[in-house]
């Protein structure tokens, strides 16, 4: 198991997490926490993003197996899943401009594009993203609240 105090933890305690905006005992459990548990909150509420976007591809499969072994990422994978999530970006943006309005179809996809961003930050090799797979996981979910639980239980256990 990782060192509690280890660099993100140093480099981010006074500084704020997009998570404060969401949750800041969530914010404050990820600071407490060791790399281990930060990985396992980051795969738990990926499971939950991918699932409720409703988020597929082969490069979505191999990134969440990856996740679930504790492998290294790998670059072709990150940079599809970073090339959906602009694709899909794209797509939200041309939607909203076409209606004047984010309609329930350009939701949809944004809540795609942030599952699909959450895994890219996941398999970073940089533990300091994982606050951001976090957060993206969280923001892809139609319920944040089951994302928040996923979060927190992971990053709680010991």
């Amino acid at each position: 198991m990782s060192n509690p105090r280890n660099t993100i933890e140093g480099a981010q305690m006074g500084t704020l997490l997009r998570l404060d905006s969401i949750s800041p005992s969530l914010a404050g459990s990820f600071r407490q926490a060791n790399d281990d548990q930060r990985r396992h909150a980051a795969l738990a509420t990926c499971l939950v993003a991918v699932a409720r976007a409703e988020l597929q591809g082969d490069e979505v499969d191999a990134a969440v197996n990856l996740l679930r072994h504790g492998v290294n990422a790998q670059p072709d994978v990150r940079h599809k899943l970073d090339s959906l999530t602009a694709q899909l970006d794209e797509q939200y943006f041309k939607l909203s401009e076409e209606a004047d309005a984010t309609t329930p179809e350009a939701l949809f996809v944004f809540r795609k594009a942030r599952a699909a961003a959450a895994l890219a930050f996941a398999l970073s090799p940089d533990s300091g993203q994982l606050h951001e797979a976090i957060y993206e996981a969280i923001v892809a979910s139609d319920d944040q609240a089951e994302a928040m639980r996923a979060a927190d239980a992971a990053l709680r256990a010991r």
